[in-house]
């Protein structure tokens, strides 16, 4: 089979995040199966000679410095090369110059992928001014030349293409995790050589301009200086803000503690010296640098303005860039911890960020978007405002809504309020925009698109607009799906409305992604014949720190303790257990075992929960599912299971709930006939068994907390023709 021919754009001079970036990716990959060229403006580019072993260079004129012979040299290259290539990939950090992806168009390039590695203009010169201009008169356009969008975060998508409106996808900025795995020998030379052996390190990377803040970094670590002499700071990179920070940095009076080592190709040698890593960007695409020191096992100190993704280790702190004092002090409380360096290379991987695996995956990606011919713009239908319930279900979907953002979903939001207060006036308000939200959603769609509705739908009385509204999508060639959070029919709660929806609309959709095979097996029953995906367990996004949690007799209880879900809570003073309860609508008890903890913040409440054990239980007993809720429970996965095993907290279930199934052969716990019986399953239990329940509980909890199992089921609904 010929190797698929990939025309790259985007390399320059400089040796910065785009051309880190395309060395790893591109050096990986198997010249077999796909092959590399290079079309650049510069000569020579940066890593020159690396380059040139994954494929051959052409260099054109820069439009900046001879505007007409520019276009002559690209219209030359594109009418002589461009049948040669089945994809065209670009990547900038502004698309002010929209002309290889026209050509591409022009010539036929099937696949046009616009690849966007910053989120705005780094450039703040009058040239840079001038490209941001036109980035931003271009970006409107970007969909009549690219037919795929490529980002480092979700940010930076947007700020490419402000409309969403081609397929996107966030690709990860991956490294070789193993080779910045750290070397106590490494360390202790490379000190050595820099005269480092008995000083706290502070350590930055990064190209020396605005967009990275050296100027601050200086001004805070002369603040450090001042309250610790030891301290020493080493700058790697070049740019043009060199000079003007030397200056600083004699102005300043640290000159002789400041060092700096230009550009550098041994960076990860350099990583095991330091004791801390320091990042104040004023923006970021994703944050490579600090991405290569966490596996180095760092602890980071990074600026608030830093994409949240980054954060892929336990020790990283964000953290605004605006005070150098607080940013010294935050630093001198860092370098005083003097934790032992984990190894953290294996977390870097298990993440997806490491480049063997991550560059495997777009290989693949790249031929599978040449095989198909089909390029599938996704969307995510949110109600603008929350869905009234407990607060794990708004947690629910606002995970749901960020993941699938992460994932290249564009957010597609209703105008509809999600439920009326009684009035006619304000029913015909709520229908006529839920009637509106359809339109919009009819006219902007397209042929080989996908709409996903987290369900149920609101506002629940539209649910006849709504399922005329799938029929006319899927006329149109619009692929639908729902991913099922509640049945509200079997809970009871909607009335006829919400009956009415289970029965009539969800039928309408052309995939669900459902709680369990329970699930999908009673949804059979009442005529729901669509594929089906299977979540089993949903995410639990959370940053904290996972507790270690030991045997003992402190169980906890967490979500809605209402008497008409929870009714069992009634007896649970008379089990002999230390009860520590967590939620809302708790009645009260006079029972001196149990203590209640009240409301938690659901983004917090994982690292919060105190106890050896959470227990996943509904309805009226102590003695197994009763009543409407615990019939519920047979069939759906509850959010508080995600929320237990997030905080990695193994979980007790009854024996007959459809979270028993998952709890059993992932063994993140026990199933139980009655809570009666947990206070001599406690005792009896070996303590080996025990860690190992929470060992798998934090295992499967980081996959929770990470969103593997929304990204799952999300890839395997795109797979679904």
């Amino acid at each position: 089979m010929k190797p698929l021919r990939v025309l790259v754009v985007g390399w320059t001079a400089t040796t910065g995040g785009i051309e880190h970036f395309l060395m790893a990716y591109c050096g990986k990959m198997n010249r077999e199966r796909v092959q590399f060229d290079f079309l650049c403006r510069f000569s020579p580019i940066a890593c020159q000679k690396e380059a040139e072993k994954i494929g051959k260079i052409y260099t054109i004129t820069r439009r900046s410095s001879d505007i007409m012979r520019y276009y002559r040299e690209i219209n030359d290259f594109f009418r002589e090369h461009g049948h040669e290539y089945d994809i065209i990939w670009d990547n900038e950090c502004m698309f002010n110059d929209m002309t290889p992806l026209k050509k591409a168009a022009e010539v036929g390039i099937p696949v046009r992928i616009a690849h966007c590695h910053n989120p705005q203009n780094m450039d703040k010169s009058v040239i840079g001014h001038v490209q941001g201009f036109l980035h931003r008169v271009n970006h409107h356009s970007l969909s009549r030349y690219a037919n795929v969008l490529w980002a480092c975060s979700m940010e930076s998508a947007k700020w490419a293409c402000p409309a969403m409106d081609l397929p996107c996808e966030v690709i990860p900025n991956a490294i070789d995790a193993q080779m910045f795995r750290f070397s106590e020998q490494v360390r202790r030379e490379v000190r050595e050589q820099y005269g480092l052996e008995d000083c706290l390190v502070v350590g930055h990377v990064g190209r020396l301009q605005y967009q990275k803040n050296q100027t601050f970094l200086l001004d805070a670590f002369r603040h450090l200086h001042e309250r610790e002499e030891k301290a020493r700071l080493v700058l790697v990179g070049d740019g043009p803000d060199l000079t003007e920070l030397e200056a600083k940095a004699v102005t300043l009076g640290i000159e002789r503690e400041v060092l700096f080592l230009g550009n550098r190709d041994d960076v990860n040698r350099l990583l095991q010296a330091f004791d801390l890593f320091v990042m104040p960007s004023h923006f970021e695409g994703f944050g490579m640098a600090a991405l290569e020191a966490q596996a180095a096992g760092l602890p980071c100190l990074l600026s608030a303005s830093v994409p949240r993704e980054t954060k892929l280790t336990r020790n990283v702190k964000f953290i605004p860039a605006e005070d150098p004092a607080i940013w010294a002090e935050h630093m001198l409380n860092m370098l005083e911890r003097h934790e032992i360096r984990r190894d953290e290379a294996q977390t870097i991987a298990d993440a997806g960020y490491d480049i063997g695996t991550a560059a495997q995956r777009l290989e693949d990606k790249l031929i599978t978007l040449t095989e198909r011919k089909r390029f599938q713009r996704r969307f995510l239908m949110s109600p603008k405002t929350s869905a009234s319930g407990v607060p794990a279900l708004n947690k629910a979907r606002a995970d749901i809504e960020q993941i699938a953002a992460e994932m290249g979903y564009a957010p597609f939001v209703l105008h509809a309020p999600d439920s009326a207060n009684g009035s006619v006036w304000q029913a015909i308000q709520v229908g006529a925009k839920t009637l509106g939200d359809w339109v919009r959603a009819f006219y902007r769609m397209r042929q080989g698109d996908l709409l996903l509705v987290q369900y149920p739908y609101f506002p629940v009385k539209g649910y006849g607009v709504a399922r005329l509204a799938l029929h006319l999508l899927r006329w149109k060639g619009v692929k639908t799906a729902a991913l099922v959070h509640d049945l509200d029919s079997l809970r009871r709660i909607g009335g006829s409305a919400a009956r009415g929806s289970d029965q009539l609309l969800l039928p309408g959709f052309e995939v669900l992604i459902v709680h369990s095979q329970r699930m999908e097996s009673y949804l059979r029953t009442v005529g729901v014949t669509c594929p089906m995906i299977l979540m089993e367990a949903f995410d639990c996004l959370s940053e904290g720190e996972i507790p270690v949690r030991e045997k003992s007799r402190m169980v906890a209880i967490a979500g809605n303790l209402a008497a008409d879900k929870s009714g069992y809570l009634k007896d649970i003073g008379k089990v002999p257990l230390e009860w520590q309860l967590y939620g809302t609508n708790w009645a009260g008890s006079d029972s001196t075992r149990i203590e209640y903890h009240g409301e938690i913040a659901p983004e917090k409440l994982p690292e919060t929960i105190s106890g050896a054990f959470g227990i996943v239980w509904d309805g009226d007993s102590l003695d197994g599912l009763t009543g409407l809720y615990g019939a519920y429970a047979l069939l759906n996965s509850p959010h508080k299971l995600s929320t237990y095993l997030a905080g990695g907290l193994p979980v007790i279930v009854a024996k007959n709930a459809a979270a028993a199934d998952f709890v059993a052969r992932e063994q993140v716990g026990v199933a139980l006939n009655s809570l009666r019986e947990l206070p001599e399953l406690i005792r009896t239990m070996p303590e080996e068994d025990y860690q190992r329940y929470a060992a798998n509980a934090r295992r499967v909890g980081a996959q929770l907390r990470a969103g593997e199992n929304t990204k799952r089921a999300l890839r395997k609904l795109e797979e679904v023709e």
